[in-house]
């Protein structure tokens, strides 16, 4: 049996051969930070030869998913001046790696998305093979609007939504909610009331049950073999846009609650 790791930012529930991974940050509203995406890495890291563990639930405490990532980790990374870029391309590379292990974890993935599921919260709901949404849950990536680029959760995007959904979405930061991820092929599974979300939660850890965990873990392995920008490429990326590009300008006008210089409504 599997050691499940000690955690301080999520709570991790084994129950019926199913892992539910709990973000547990409730006055960042499940925000994710460097430890809370260090400790679903291990987590996920911990059970990869465990077939026991037929599959892992994420899900945010207080019904709100993830609102993304912390932006106040994020400002204090501009201010850092010399080590700005490096402390950016660190936190990138630890996006992406955690994104690469959600996605390449042997067992199935379901998000079980109530609340915001925004900008790295929506990257994660992509990332898995399941998504079960709420009909009021509210996505959207957020990163453009704050002058970020989300180019560590883009390859799970367009995966999911294919290329010319997901360029709209990753240009303009449309908001929209669990209705239109239904109908535009986000989410697979929509619920009006808080049981049928269990219900169709319910459901898919029957369907897995009937499938074979070997199978499931050879099959995923073909899924996710995809050509994408390294994760090394993408932090270098994501850095630039916050330290040399306009990133230190959108989160510096996200706490000083005001419209960033470029908005030209704000003028």
């Amino acid at each position: 049996m599997t050691n499940i790791p000690k955690t301080t930012e999520c709570i991790l529930e084994l129950k019926d051969s199913w892992l539910t991974i709990w973000f547990n940050r409730p006055n960042k509203r499940n925000a994710l930070s460097k430890r809370l995406l260090n400790e679903i890495e291990t987590t996920l890291s911990s059970i990869v030869s465990d077939r026991s563990i037929r599959g892992v639930i994420f899900r945010g405490k207080n019904r709100v998913f993830c609102s993304g990532m912390d932006l106040e980790e994020i400002r204090e990374i501009s201010l850092a001046g010399e080590k700005a870029g490096k402390k950016a391309t660190d936190i990138s590379t630890i996006v992406g790696s955690t994104f690469r292990q959600i996605n390449k974890t042997p067992q199935i993935t379901v998000s079980a998305v109530e609340g915001a599921g925004m900008a790295g919260g929506f990257g994660i709901a992509c990332a898995t093979d399941i998504l079960v949404s709420m009909s009021n849950a509210k996505y959207a990536l957020t990163e453009t609007q704050i002058g970020l680029t989300p180019v560590q959760i883009a390859p799970y995007i367009i995966n999911r939504l294919g290329y010319e959904k997901a360029r709209k979405l990753m240009l303009l930061g449309t908001a929209f909610n669990g209705k239109k991820a239904f109908k535009i092929g986000m989410a697979d599974y929509l619920a009006e009331t808080i049981e049928e979300f269990e219900t169709h939660l319910n459901d898919v850890k029957k369907m897995v049950l009937q499938c074979s965990p070997n199978a499931i873990s050879l099959t995923k392995r073909v899924l996710s073999e995809s050509r994408t920008l390294s994760i090394e490429e993408s932090a270098k990326l994501f850095a630039s846009s916050l330290v040399d590009g306009d990133g230190f300008e959108g989160i510096a006008s996200f706490f000083e609650k005001r419209k960033p210089s470029w908005n030209v409504n704000s003028k």
